[in-house]
């Protein structure tokens, strides 16, 4: 196991990942959030009007996972996963959504949640960003290699960043 430095990104105060089926109104609570998700994207007033049926797909779709990202028992963001596999190749884990709230953005939060999602779903991983998203990509960048020590394979696809790496229990 890698060792971490005190202050290091790894020691945060208390986050946690909570399925959103599992928590009391988890399911009301991320149709808001994902409803400013879809906002701060830029997405189009009709979009964000019709969210509500694209969160009960989410929510229903058995190849996701919707997790409450909580800091101190305070419900502050969400991730949106999906996980493919095929007989021939090992599953990868999708990131389709990675949203936590603006007050809590600079104090460590998406860090650790992220950290605690490829801790938690161990294997091939696939974050997506706009290429557009200049903050989510410097977001990613930093993150995704400090967790896989820098060994992260990044190519631009399709108006997209796209970054492959492996979980600690994978490699």
């Amino acid at each position: 196991m890698a060792r971490h430095l005190p202050g290091s990104f790894f020691d945060v105060m208390p986050v946690a990942l909570r399925d959103a089926h599992l928590v009391a109104r988890g399911r009301e609570w991320f149709a808001r959030a994902y409803t400013h998700w879809l906002e701060e994207m830029g997405a189009s007033p009709a979009d964000v009007a019709a969210s509500a049926s694209e969160v009960e797909a989410v929510l229903t779709q058995h190849d996701r996972n919707v997790l409450i990202i909580e800091r101190d028992d305070q419900r502050v963001g969400f991730a949106v996963l999906q996980h493919r596999s095929a007989t021939d190749i090992p599953s990868v884990h999708l990131l389709h959504a990675f949203y936590v709230s603006p007050e809590f953005r600079t104090l460590g939060v998406g860090d650790a949640a992220a950290r605690l999602l490829f801790d938690r779903f161990k294997g091939r991983w696939e974050i997506r960003s706009l290429s557009s998203d200049t903050r989510a990509i410097a977001f990613w960048r930093r993150v995704t290699t400090r967790y896989a020590e820098g060994v992260v394979d990044e190519r631009r696809e399709r108006g997209e960043v796209v970054q492959r790496f492996l979980s600690n229990g994978a490699r």
